[in-house]
């Protein structure tokens, strides 16, 4: 055994040892292109900040950087008519290249010269206060986070974590189901397993952070497109899977192992797709614990672009949580407490998905439609018998299921950036349950019912960003309007009337006095609109429950 270990060290060596004597560089190289009409953008200037490591990209609008020590680099791009951009914190490698889609927005103004500067700001305009963006690098250099996109946003000032074991996100004292999740502007329900319904926290988070370019997190100042929230959105946005030759890679990670495909599908699309499964169950049994949670998860994107003016992304991510009992685990007396009250729970999720987009000389157009369904359910027998159906405590079943509509347009032109849209949604909600309660003064009652809900919901928005005085001044004004055929206190748009405005003004090139205020609204929970009195009424329909709502002052 010894003589192995020794073998195997030695070979580690010289593979470490053979690595580093080729090649202790690596590659920068992509594409950038006009985010308005995703036309190629040629000699824009790309440089890494506090290096000579710089290029210009060709007519195509590609460029290749090579020779770069490894390391983390910021890299900013500028160009004539263009605002200026940077991207914080790229992981370069000897080990794998890195590839760039970079989309420029276009300036209010004519520059006279192109100057790569230490220090740039990028901060959305439509949302000049409570944005900030994460990048891959600060996910996974996060301490304790595990790789965990919902740790590191726990983190972020103003933001709670809850319970320690829990991913739920809380922002000055709001319910974890007050935020929204967007993958590539696909609305997802959920990023986490063993998500609590009617919440969206729990303990491992579901997004593979390999697939993620970066992360807007919005704490206020929501733009109009992003409904349905009050304490904040968060915009995933994805990378695009490798274009010139299939590739690989697998990751152990603290309770479980994952494996990430990507690369060319076509002459014009590429594939990413990821997996995981937990293998912390197995931990639990060793340790003799009476449960044995058991996870299981999938993300998968194909991009597909047709030609310059149109490309389809086709989005999916699902997760598969079961959490049974560890019946030999039964010898003391905290583990026969918990085998004697603990259920079974099976859950699964998924969202999948299309996001069309159409570029126009001026405008680009998004098209993007989607289904999301989460299943829930538990079981529990006395002394967990379950031969006999008398023995029966608990069955608990629940889905949720969303079909999903958005259209929305985005023109630029000058001083003036205008989007607008709207969209639908049908919901479906179903609850059958069935509980023996023991009372204390010894009775049992037994509590079996079954709902079923199914409404629509719709919405409309409008949004104008203003840039004055050569982009030191930026007014935004944003309004929407959101509905449902739930209850007659719920279907008139009007009365869910949601105004926004911000203003950002650059005293200095380093001192921004940035304001936002708004009113936001959300649907209450299904859980809550779905709830039924012995009777089988809708109880909260009848007593006409109105969106919640919140007032933002930044």
């Amino acid at each position: 055994m010894k003589l192995f270990v020794h073998q195997l060290l030695i070979v580690l060596l010289f593979t470490l040892t053979f690595s580093n004597s080729f090649s202790q560089s690596g590659v920068v190289s992509g594409i950038v292109t006009d985010l308005v009409n995703n036309e190629f953008v040629p000699y824009a200037t790309v440089g890494l900040v506090g290096t000579d490591f710089g290029t210009q990209s060709d007519d195509s609008g590609r460029f290749e950087i090579s020779g770069i020590p490894s390391g983390l680099y910021n890299i900013q791009i500028s160009c004539v008519g263009y605002k200026l951009q940077t991207i914080f914190e790229i992981q370069v490698s000897n080990a794998i290249p890195v590839n760039l889609q970079i989309q420029l927005e276009p300036s209010s103004t004519e520059l006279n010269e192109v100057v790569v500067q230490g220090n740039s700001s990028n901060n959305k305009s439509e949302s000049p206060t409570s944005l900030k963006t994460i990048g891959t690098n600060e996910i996974q250099r996060n301490p304790g986070g595990g790789r965990d996109i919902s740790k590191v946003l726990q983190s972020l000032p103003g933001v709670n974590a809850g319970v320690s074991f829990r991913n739920d996100i809380v922002i000055r004292g709001g319910a974890p189901n007050e935020n929204r999740f967007y993958l590539d502007g696909m609305e997802i329900p959920n990023i986490n397993h063993f998500a609590t319904q009617g919440s969206n926290g729990g303990p491992v988070g579901m997004l593979n952070v390999d697939f993620i370019k970066s992360v807007d997190f919005f704490s206020s100042s929501f733009p109009a497109s992003r409904g349905n929230a009050l304490s904040s959105v968060i915009e995933f946005t994805q990378k695009d899977g490798r274009t010139d030759h299939f590739g690989f890679s697998a990751t152990l990670g603290s309770s479980d192992l994952g494996l990430t495909i990507e690369g060319p599908t076509g002459k014009n699309s590429s594939l990413l797709f990821s997996t995981r499964r937990s293998y912390l169950q197995l931990l639990f049994k060793s340790l003799g614990l009476p449960f044995l949670p058991t996870y299981s998860d999938y993300q998968f994107k194909e991009k597909i672009k047709f030609n310059q003016q149109n490309e389809l992304s086709i989005i999916s991510i699902g997760a598969l949580d079961k959490s049974p009992l560890n019946l030999k685990a039964d010898s003391t007396d905290y583990q026969k407490y918990i085998l004697g009250y603990l259920p079974e729970y099976d859950q699964w999720n998924y969202a999948v998905g299309a996001v069309y987009k159409h570029f126009g000389e001026h405008h680009f157009s998004t098209l993007v439609l989607s289904r999301n369904q989460l299943k829930n359910s538990a079981t529990k027998y006395f002394n967990n018998d379950k031969s006999d159906q008398n023995n029966l405590l608990l069955n608990y079943t629940s889905t949720e299921t969303e079909n999903k509509l958005r259209i929305e347009n985005s023109f630029y032109q000058k001083q003036l950036k205008l989007n607008f849209g709207t969209g639908a949604e049908t919901a479906n909600y179903t609850n059958a349950t069935f509980n023996k309660i023991s009372l204390p003064n010894g009775s049992i009652t037994t509590i079996s019912f079954e709902s079923e809900l199914s409404f629509v919901k719709y919405y409309g928005f409008i949004q104008s960003t203003l840039t004055l005085s050569n982009d030191r001044l930026i007014i935004n004004t944003g309004l929407r309007a959101d509905g449902n055929s739930y209850s007659p206190s719920m279907r008139n748009p009007l009365k869910q009337f949601s105004p926004s405005f911000g203003i950002s003004y650059a005293v200095s090139e380093k001192i921004f006095w940035n304001g936002s205020t708004g009113i936001y609204y959300q649907l209450p929970p299904y859980t809550v609109l779905g709830y039924r009195d012995s009777s089988g009424v809708l109880v909260n329909k009848e007593n006409e429950l109105t969106y919640i709502s919140c007032n933002h002052f930044v």
